[in-house]
Formats: C-alpha cells, structure tokens, sequence
C-alpha cells in the first residue's frame, strides 16, 4: 500500500514541479534572466501582485500549516500531500483550460534551468528522507529556480562571450559586406524595415529578423546564417545598460550607424537620459573614419556629441535652424496616407506615400540618406518609397476600426499614435486602451500625465487595462473634454468589453501589448 502511494505522490510531485518551475522560468525568460528587468518588473504592480499568485502564497500557507501540525505519522503526512497536489493537480488544469498556464520558449537553457531545478528540489528530498521537507521544498521552489539561474549566469556569460567571438570572427572574414547598424530609444524596427526595403532594389540585403538586437541575439543570427551572395547586412542594435551596443557594434564592425532618437524609454534601467545617451551613442563612436553617422539634428540628445566624431556625419530633421542634410518640410497625415517634402542641397522632393502617421517621415529620411550614400538615384528611391507598407496596421473589428500600435510603446510614440487616432472622423466613436508605458524610472508619473492629457483631447473614451499607470493618467486629463475613463484589469472583462463595441461605429487605438485573449478575440473576429 505504501509503495503505491510513494507512487502516487511521485507522479502527482513531477506534474507540479514541472508546470511550477516552466511558470517561474517563463517570467525569467521574458526578462531575459536579468535582475535589472526583474528588479524593475517588481516595483510595478503587476509585479507585486505576482507574489500573490496561488503557487507562491496561497499553496504555501497551506504547506506551512501541513508541515508544523503536530503530527508525527509519516501516512497522514502524505495523505495530505497527495490531496495538496490534486488540489495543485485541479487548479493547473483550470489554468490550461482559460489558457493562462504559462511556460517558456524552449530554449535549451530554459530547458535546463527547468530540469536543474526538478532535480534539486527531488535530490534534497532523497538526501532527508524527511516529508516535511519535501512540504518546504513546495514553498520555496521560486528560489530554488532563481538560485539556477546564477548558477548558471557565469557559464553563459562565457558562452555567450565564445559565441560573440565566433561570430566576430565570421563577420570579418566578409570582406565585401556592408554593415549598418540601427539604435534609438524607438523607431529602430521601423527604420530596419524601411531600409532593407529600400536597399533590396539595388543590393542584396540580409537583416536581423523581428525584435533581435541584443549582443547574443545578434552573435546566434550571425552564426545561423551565410553572407557569401550578401552585399549589405542590416543589424539592429537594442541595450538595457552601458557598453553593450559598443559589443554588438565590436562584434559586427558597421560602416555606417543611424541614431534615430533618444527619449526617456527604459529610464528605470538606464537610470538617466545622459547614461541612455551614451549608450546609444556607442554606436557612431565605432564608426571607422570612413564610415558614415546618421541622426536626428531635432533631438538635442542625438545631435550634441556629433562634432566629437571622426567619421561623416549626415543629419534629417524638421528643425532649419539645426542645418540639417535633410530636411524635412510640408508634412500633410491623414488616416489613408502621408505627403512630404524632402530637401537635400537645396533640392526639394516631394513625395506621397500609402503609409499612416507623420512620424513616419523621420523613419524614411535616414533611410533616404543611406541609399544616397550607397549610390542609389533619388527616383529609385522616390521608386522604392512608393511599395513601402504601412508599419501600423488598420484592423477591422465589425463594425469597428483597430489602430494596431500593441508592438510596443514610449512617449513619442505614444503621441504620434494619438495624432492617427485624430485623423478619423468625429462623428466615430474615438477609443484608446492602454496599459501605459514600462520602464520610464522617475520620468513616469509626469510622462503619463502628459499624455492623460492629450488623450482626453483626442479621445472620447480611455480603458486603462493595469493599474501601475492608472492614477497618473487619469490625473493627467483635462475636466472639460469629459473623457469617459474605465479600468478594465482582467483579460476576461477586457474581452467582454470588445464584444460589446463590435457593432459601434468607433475607432480604437491599441496602445502597448493586450492580453493574449484579448488580441486573440481581435484577430478572430476581424
């Protein structure tokens, strides 16, 4: 009898400890195993409500109350654990069927993390032979995970530093491929975009895919590819702390860098505007004297330190007074697509796009001073501007049209999503739901005022769908405009919400990332 219950329990044991620690390696990986992320992700309330989770308290209390009953009989005690882990068995089952039971992309570090931690947390059980230990075990299984993670925190730095090297050592072997490289506080996958298919008209254009731009994201897509029939490589380069664009940017040797703005994106991790400045200014520095930098003359972070560089210098920006190479004038938005005028050594070009957003023009100006540079005449590019697709997307949703901004969200494009939304008809009902913008440090509070502000300028109604940002949005609007504010925080009420628009004349603006659920209702019933 009692085997079958070691049995039972075993079972039962390596189904909780499985779908636990793919839980808790789920949350590590989106943070990408950096305590700045995680640190930063618990001063939210998000974060903070994570340690409310029924795996980290509620199961826990339970297995404190079990483990100093006063009981002394080795059977009771796993009669408990055998209801505890049905009841951990019921639970996780509900989890999968509202398709919240999270889990990690399969990365063999993340697999090994997982297996490191099983095997931790059962080889300690092994060595005590003791039931309540193994009750303790239960309650600190978030730690046993994270300790796995320092652990190997070292190896992978080694790694990782192998990988980049091989890599390195790859790219310089290509002696006949251009390197470009793209930094920002935003814009960067735009500006990508646009390029390589601007570029792809007259060379044969190879560029990092979706949202890879971290050193090791960079060294892995190197390493997986072959450059021999490319011309031209297109490498973005994204950064959470000083000095590492400076490695992606050792790594892969660029000949010409654009800088496409500097906000207060990431303040919280960068600490302050000047250290996000130097960062992404890494970037120009290692451009050889033949190379060619590329900035925003609007911005003052981007255009201070230019004088300082050994290499050409081409600037775009609406401002005259700053001289820029390109400047930008006459832009005219509406909600189908956008007209401007470029002026380059005093030649006006005017152009009309099928695009969306004003913004828009300050992702193609760099782009038209790359392609100049690489030789391309101002028709073939005035050619390839003219195929471009629109990065933000019109969905229909019926009777509904969806702004599609959920990629990502910072300040400035925040408010140049805000000016789409104003675009649309008045008589159209006018929504705008967001869980604000992460990661803005001290800047927060005012930064989300601001744009309550604008939204209740631009908007009829706000749905604020998390509750770290809620307060400074809604202190930041306007009385008069009467704007309608409703907090939606569960993903289930969020979808019940949507359905009821769906036959409303209205027009939504999904700014920053959505609930899965909620994005898949959208998707579903287009």
């Amino acid at each position: 009898m009692f085997s079958l219950i070691n049995i039972a329990i075993f079972f039962l044991w390596l189904v909780s400890a499985i779908i636990d620690y793919a839980d808790f390696c789920y949350l590590w990986q989106l943070k990408e195993y950096r305590w700045d992320r995680f640190r930063d992700f618990t001063s939210t309330y998000q974060g903070k409500t994570y340690w409310l989770k029924y795996r980290l308290l509620w199961r826990s209390i339970i297995a404190i109350g079990v483990a100093f009953w006063p009981i002394n009989d080795a059977l009771t005690v796993k009669y408990f654990l055998i209801l505890l882990f049905v009841v951990d068995l019921g639970y996780n089952v509900w989890k999968l069927a509202k398709r919240k039971l999270l889990h990690p992309k399969p990365t063999a570090k993340a697999v090994l993390i997982i297996i490191l931690s099983i095997l931790i947390e059962g080889s300690i059980f092994v060595l005590t032979r003791d039931w309540n230990i193994f009750l303790i075990l239960l309650i600190i299984r978030f730690f046993v995970l994270s300790g796995m993670v320092i652990l190997l925190g070292k190896p992978t730095t080694l790694l990782k530093k192998r990988l980049i090297k091989k890599a390195k050592e790859k790219i310089n072997r290509q002696t006949n491929l251009t390197v470009i490289g793209i930094t920002g506080s935003y814009g960067k996958s735009t500006v990508k975009r646009f390029l390589a298919h601007i570029l792809s008209s007259q060379f044969r254009v190879i560029v990092t895919p979706g949202n890879i731009n971290t050193e090791i994201g960079v060294a892995q897509f190197i390493l997986k590819n072959e450059f021999q029939t490319g011309d031209i490589l297109i490498v973005e380069m994204g950064a959470y702390r000083e000095g590492e664009i400076k490695m992606i940017s050792d790594m892969v040797k660029p000949q010409i860098g654009i800088l496409t703005a500097i906000n207060e994106q990431h303040l919280s991790l960068f600490g302050n505007i000047r250290t996000t400045q130097r960062t992404k200014y890494e970037l120009l520095r290692s451009l050889p004297a033949s190379g060619l930098a590329i900035t925003n003359s609007d911005n003052f972070y981007c255009r201070e330190f230019l004088p300082e560089l050994p290499c050409a210098v081409a600037t775009f920006g609406a401002e005259a007074d700053f001289q820029p190479t390109c400047l930008i004038k006459e832009i005219k938005a509406s909600r189908h697509n956008l007209s401007f005028t470029l002026s380059l050594a005093n030649q006006d070009w005017p152009f009309e796009l099928p695009i969306i957003g004003e913004h828009q023009v300050f992702n193609l100006a760099p782009c038209l001073l790359v392609a100049q540079h690489l030789g391309l005449s101002l028709e073939t590019i005035r050619k390839s501007f003219s195929s471009l697709s629109s990065p933000i997307m019109i969905r229909h949703y019926g009777r509904c049209e969806i702004i599609d901004d959920s990629y990502n969200s910072n300040p400035n494009g925040f408010k140049a999503a805000l000016d789409i939304l104003s675009k649309f008809p008045s008589e159209k009902k006018r929504i705008v739901i967001t869980r604000g913008m992460l990661e803005l440090g001290e800047q927060s509070e005012e930064i989300h005022q601001q744009i309550g502000g604008e939204i209740s300028f631009m908007a009829d109604e706000l749905v604020i769908i998390s509750p770290d940002n809620s307060p400074a949005l809604q202190r930041g609007q306007v009385e008069k405009y009467r704007l309608n504010t409703i907090c939606i925080y569960s993903p289930e009420k969020l979808v019940t919400y949507l359905r009821g628009l769906r036959d409303t004349e209205a027009v939504i603006l999904l700014e920053n990332r959505l609930p899965s659920l909620a994005m898949q209702e959208i998707l579903t019933n287009g």
